[in-house]
């Protein structure tokens, strides 16, 4: 979905990430590839339930290696001018070029795959071949009813952050 715009991360450039990205993004990429005219934010694009982030105009990160190989520490400080609104930090997994944020959230309701359904999601991060930031997010819901399958929905998205330094 987005490898023709993709710089690959490597244990000895995830350092890459860290700096300074506008809020809102510039460029927003469908599952099909195709780019849409819907341009959101990373605080939607990250799931931030906290209000403080909605009027931020820019994002910093830093990134911290951690003892165990290919796992990264990863600092997400918000900021609206110079003020800091809100910060928190997740852990990534380095994997093909991208890092997996631990934000991996399942959600199950009735008995899934008898009588119910269970929604996943999860985000990446990484950059592209201008070092701009880059988001992509997958979120799946299915569910059955007596074992009967139903098509639910598979979202894969990206949408993409001007680096600012």
């Amino acid at each position: 979905m987005i490898q023709d715009d993709l710089s690959e991360l490597k244990d000895e450039n995830v350092h890459m990430i860290d700096g300074q990205y506008k809020y809102n993004g510039y460029e927003y990429i469908r599952h099909d590839n195709s780019k849409s005219g819907t341009e959101g934010n990373i605080g939607k694009m990250l799931a931030v339930k906290n209000t403080l982030v909605n009027d931020c105009d820019q994002l910093v990160i830093k990134s911290v290696p951690l003892v165990q190989g290919k796992t990264y520490e990863l600092e997400f400080m918000f900021l609206k001018g110079e003020e800091l609104r809100y910060t928190f930090k997740y852990q990534a997994q380095l994997k093909k070029g991208l890092l997996i944020l631990n934000n991996h959230i399942s959600k199950c309701h009735g008995v899934p795959y008898l009588l119910g359904g269970c929604e996943i999601s999860q985000s990446r991060i990484g950059l592209t071949k201008d070092h701009h930031l880059l988001i992509q997010n997958y979120k799946d819901n299915s569910g059955a009813f007596l074992l009967f399958f139903w098509a639910g929905y598979t979202i894969n998205y990206a949408e993409k952050y001007q680096r600012i330094n």
